[in-house]
């Protein structure tokens, strides 16, 4: 049954790629350029560009995004009836999961030509959605206006596709730290860098800190920074997403990024061309390159979405996860446990099973992690998925699948229930947890739980807090934090407002309803009241209006406890269809050349069939 609904599912997303096929056509004319270089060259393309309609910042962008940067997740814990499938904002800065349907707190409208660097409101850029893009708050906040560059050594902080440190000797123009996206992202980035600095390069930029750019018209980018741009965008050229969004802008804008549309224009400009005639037709040769989908472990077992290609799930004894690939793929692994923290994984061969060992001891948390690459060329690979097992002894009652309902009435409010805290908005689950280090401040976001029609949470993410109020007295209550095998954390305690944080005694709080049905944990005047900060996720103590956080009780727990997954068998799921949407009868061997939609319960993708 999963697997015809995925199906089902799968033809949105060829309806989906088919649109983007003929979003690669440039909607401009670009043969006026044609013979130009240069200085003029970049001249004449930012007076074909610069024309455009403005969108008011804020709603009117959001209200923008929801056509250009939706992405459809393919789960098989979203349920039958959303066809296994829901839309998520489509963010390149984290892969945090925030729904459509939910809003979008906790999210930013994210320049990424930081807008401190030129004169922010005061003209059209601050506005232009070429460069402008949904962003996890917090990540947003830790990209700051750091130039962008390549990282030496670690990163001082990163959460996958966000990377925050010291730049290497070549890169960064002499900031002390710079941004460095994820692989999969570097083109889009280095295409909208091109795209600002050719179309506003006159406006009122700042002389400090001015580490990627010259304040000259030509070439306005710096060479390391021009020579690292060209690189990404070679290495990361456009696919099907990145030209769709193009398009998408351009029927809100009236104008296209001309290095989207034209994959080789950045090179007449700052690269090995900068002295040629411009060529319209040997610009634009260049093809489009789909990355890869990742494997989704989402139909290899019982684990619960996480985040974009994240997962989480619970184990205990040894099992293997099988996967279905591609006759064109490679696949490659690794397996890290924290009771081994020093040991570097290693990738290793996915000949279509990863075979986990069993736990060491409760507790025990074994990352897998795992992406594709094409076989004839290995250097082209997918985003990495990543699954999270926590090892907990078999037969453990496990909240994870529990059934949670918000509170509504104060009379389901004692000391005898679990629940958990909610955001009213964002969805987001506080976790039992505090942040960094024990005096963060703040106790961290575990993920989003979406109630379902009737407001009930079944699927709650890894390391969610469930709470229990303790009698203080007086009507009164400590608030108790443990994990989801009911294992005590500590203790609610703030020493002053805007922190709060686990402790081995509480402080005692009024607990009550406000009349929107929204839980109110109050620490005290002094203190404040237990909120959710959505512009930094991660719950607290405040005395000023943050946003507020519901309570759900428990009302059902499963009976048999934890379970490990079972071994899940390989299955013969995979379907191929042509661009028209007309299905194949036959193996990837036997199909004539040219260009098919494959579906598998891993995902679809398209692939070129050439002999």
């Amino acid at each position: 049954m999963a697997t015809n609904s995925f199906i089902a599912g799968a033809c949105m997303a060829m309806a989906m790629t088919a649109a983007g096929v003929a979003s690669l056509n440039a909607a401009t004319d670009y043969s006026s350029l044609n013979g130009l270089q240069g200085a003029a060259l970049k001249e004449a393309v930012k007076q074909m560009a610069l024309p455009h309609t403005e969108i008011s910042y804020g709603d009117k962008t959001w209200d923008a995004f929801a056509t250009t940067d939706v992405r459809i997740i393919y789960d098989a814990s979203l349920g039958e009836e959303n066809g296994y499938q829901r839309e998520a904002w489509f963010d390149m800065y984290s892969n945090r999961l925030v729904w459509v349907s939910t809003g979008h707190e906790g999210m930013n409208i994210e320049h990424s030509v930081a807008n401190s660097w030129w004169g922010g409101k005061k003209n059209a850029a601050y506005k232009d959605l070429h460069h402008l893009n949904p962003s996890d708050a917090d990540a947003n906040n830790r990209k700051n206006n750091n130039p962008l560059g390549i990282i030496a050594g670690v990163p001082t902080w990163s959460n996958g596709l966000t990377n925050i440190g010291r730049p290497t000797a070549a890169t960064g123009g002499g900031a002390s730290a710079v941004f460095e996206p994820a692989d999969e992202y570097k083109g889009d980035f280095a295409r909208a860098y091109f795209y600002v600095f050719t179309v506003y390069d006159n406006i009122e930029w700042q002389a400090e800190p001015a580490c990627m750019y010259d304040l000259a018209a030509y070439p306005t980018l710096k060479p390391w920074a021009y020579e690292m741009l060209l690189q990404w965008a070679a290495a990361d050229p456009v696919d099907e997403r990145e030209a769709a969004r193009n398009a998408a802008v351009a029927e809100i804008q009236k104008n296209e990024n001309p290095f989207v549309a034209i994959p080789g224009l950045a090179d007449y400009i700052w690269g090995e061309k900068r002295n040629v005639p411009f060529n319209l037709a040997d610009a634009q040769s260049a093809p489009v390159q789909n990355r890869l989908a990742a494997p989704n472990f989402s139909w290899s077992g019982d684990f619960n979405l996480a985040g974009v290609n994240t997962w989480t799930g619970r184990w205990w004894n040894a099992f293997s996860i099988y996967f279905d690939m591609l006759d064109s793929e490679d696949a490659y692994y690794s397996i890290s446990s924290s009771m081994r923290p020093d040991e570097e994984p290693q990738w290793t061969y996915l000949s279509g099973v990863i075979n986990v060992p069993a736990a060491s001891q409760p507790g025990e948390v074994l990352t897998i992690k795992a992406y594709t690459t094409r076989f004839d060329d290995p250097d082209r690979r997918s985003s990495i998925s990543t699954l999270t097992l926590t090892a907990v002894e078999e037969g453990t009652i496990d909240y994870m699948h529990a059934k949670w309902q918000k509170v509504t009435d104060a009379a389901d409010i004692n000391s005898d229930d679990q629940y958990i805290i909610v955001s009213s908005k964002a969805n987001a689950v506080m976790s039992a947890t505090t942040g960094s280090t024990s005096a963060s401040g703040y106790m961290s976001v575990a993920g989003n739980a979406q109630p379902d029609d009737e407001g009930i949470i079944s699927n709650v993410p890894e390391g969610t807090a469930v709470v229990e109020f303790v009698e203080a007295g007086g009507n009164q209550y400590y608030v108790e934090v443990n994990n989801l095998a009911l294992e005590p954390q500590g203790f609610l305690y703030s020493p002053e407002a805007k922190r709060v944080q686990l402790a081995q005694q509480g402080m005692p709080t009024v607990v009550s309803l406000t009349p929107e049905k929204n839980v109110k944990i109050d620490f005290g005047s002094v203190y404040g009241t237990l909120q959710y900060n959505a512009s930094s996720p991660r719950f607290s103590v405040y005395t000023s209006n943050q946003q507020a956080v519901n309570l759900y009780r428990c009302i059902g727990i499963p009976t048999s406890g934890v379970t490990t997954p079972v071994d899940v068998p390989a299955v013969n799921s995979k379907r191929i269809f042509t661009l028209e949407g007309i299905e194949m009868k036959m193996t990837e061997q036997e199909l004539p050349n040219g260009l098919y939609i494959i579906i598998t319960p891993a995902g679809s993708r398209k692939v070129m069939i050439g002999r």
